[in-house]
């Protein structure tokens, strides 16, 4: 402890609770409530930490709800492929390597990831600066950038492509 630290911890409101002339009730109530906060334990902050963590490590709602949905359009794409696989099954003219084949294929289409749409970099410049709700001439998804972001994007593209390819010269 230092100088200054003692002076800091002794030196408070309370240091000069002075009770003379004061009504006997007034200091029966002070008595009960004007007492030092005492530092809370080591293990009652390990407690509360591990309470928010818990809280912390469940989903947002949304982000919960939109899986959900993700799941029960699975379920729904998975129930469709197995109807059709019964009724190739049940199919009598094909061989089994042809339903086997078809079934293969109904599955690879049904869980094939669907290529993202490409996001277009529309400029905020002349026409489209200031506007509001979608541009003219585009279509598809779009996003509105002014000249120095499109300029660092396309130079971050670069740097990743040189890198690819081996380096600097």
């Amino acid at each position: 402890t230092t100088k200054d630290g003692l002076i800091d911890k002794h030196f408070n409101r309370r240091a000069f609770n002075e009770t003379e002339g004061l009504p006997e009730w007034f200091v029966d109530d002070e008595s009960l409530h004007s007492k030092t906060s005492l530092p809370v334990s080591k293990e009652a902050v390990r407690m509360m930490r591990e309470k928010l963590k818990a809280l912390d490590a469940r989903p947002i709602k949304k982000v919960a709800e939109a899986m959900a949905r993700k799941k029960m359009r699975a379920a729904k794409n998975i129930a469709k492929i197995h109807k059709k696989a019964e009724s190739v099954i049940a199919n009598d003219e094909m061989t089994e390597a042809e339903k086997a084949r078809s079934i293969n294929r109904m599955v690879n289409r049904a869980t094939k990831a669907k290529p993202k749409e490409k996001v277009t970099l529309v400029v905020a410049r002349n026409g489209n600066r200031g506007v509001q709700g979608r541009p003219k001439g585009v279509k598809g998804r779009y996003r509105m950038v002014d000249p120095r972001m499109k300029a660092d994007l396309r130079a971050v593209k670069a740097r990743e492509k040189r890198k690819k390819k081996g380096g600097r010269r």
